[in-house]
């Protein structure tokens, strides 16, 4: 009986839809599923694919459109499931209104569409629709498999995803019990601690944070004093102690809390770039030398320039 329930997608979902609608947690739920029916019924990605729409009224249980890669790229997810994908570089982007994971050559782009469903589109396949979805969703789904895969070691990996969504990203990451090997690591940050969701999960020698802040640290004391806090506990994070080289693209002016950064032995870079170049206001620059000469009497700054 056990088995013959295992082996029905749609008992399993119906399982899965009771739980959502009595509103027992994720997790949970699946632990309680595993113990009835056993431990290999289901990944908990899916469990939780499921239980998420099921938990916003979306009932239909022979929706199949989540694994978007597979319907795309059949060979490139049986390649990343099974096996050493051997990708060098990787790319997840989102914003409001799409999502895009590149995989070296092979680019998915996820698009919201205007009726609530999404249209997923690869340079290698035609488009697909997948109504009652959300271009995010798909994407993380997707780039979790991926994630999954101990086998990885990247070239490169970069990550832009809108502050609002670095929760859900969060939570795939967490569950990983592993780190994600990557010669390079690259992200953006906004007005937000990206830094503490992504880098406790990665394991790289190459670190590239891009802390573009919109809150105006020149006029907004608060402001300022959250980002000597951010800046004093980057410093202080085992990720970027142990990292080889660190860069910073910052938005700099007069008032910049730089000191904070002053016990961060493996910065290499401080840079805001602006045509191609590398470019550190003068009144930036002479406080931070200055600075620097107070604390190290015998140590001189390697990187920095002129406006």
């Amino acid at each position: 009986m056990v088995e013959a329930f295992a082996n029905d997608p749609i008992a399993l979902r119906q399982l899965i839809a009771y739980e959502a609608l009595g509103n027992i947690p994720p997790f949970e739920g699946y632990k309680n599923m595993c113990k009835r029916i056993g431990d290999g019924c289901m990944e908990y990605i899916d469990y939780e694919f499921w239980y998420k729409r099921f938990s916003r009224g979306e009932m239909d249980m022979e929706f199949d459109g989540r694994l978007m890669m597979h319907k795309v790229s059949p060979r490139l997810r049986t390649c990343i499931e099974s096996m050493d994908p051997k990708l060098r570089r990787l790319s997840f982007k989102s914003g409001k209104e799409h999502s895009e994971i590149n995989y070296d050559f092979t680019d998915v782009i996820y698009r919201q569409g205007k009726e609530g469903g999404c249209q997923v589109k690869s340079n290698q396949r035609k488009e697909v629709s997948v109504p009652n979805s959300d271009h995010f969703e798909l994407a993380l789904h997707d780039i979790s498999v991926v994630f999954n895969n101990p086998k990885l070691h990247l070239e490169s990996l970069y990550i832009c995803v809108d502050a609002d969504k670095m929760q859900r990203l969060r939570g795939i990451l967490e569950r990983l019990d592993f780190k994600i090997k990557t010669d390079r690591i690259e992200f953006h940050t906004e007005n937000s601690t990206e830094e503490a969701v992504i880098l406790p999960w990665i394991q790289s020698e190459n670190i590239c944070i891009h802390m573009r802040e919109y809150k105006n640290t020149k006029t907004d004391e608060t402001s300022l004093e959250e980002m000597r806090k951010r800046l004093k506990k980057l410093s202080e994070m085992i990720e970027c102690k142990e990292s080889k080289m660190l860069t910073l693209h910052l938005d700099l002016d007069e008032v910049f809390p730089i000191e904070q950064l002053l016990n961060c032995r493996k910065l290499s870079k401080i840079m805001e770039t602006r045509y191609g170049r590398l470019w550190i206001p003068k009144r930036v620059f002479s406080c931070f030398l200055a600075k620097v000469l107070t604390k190290f009497s015998n140590w001189i700054p390697v990187y920095g320039g002129f406006d």
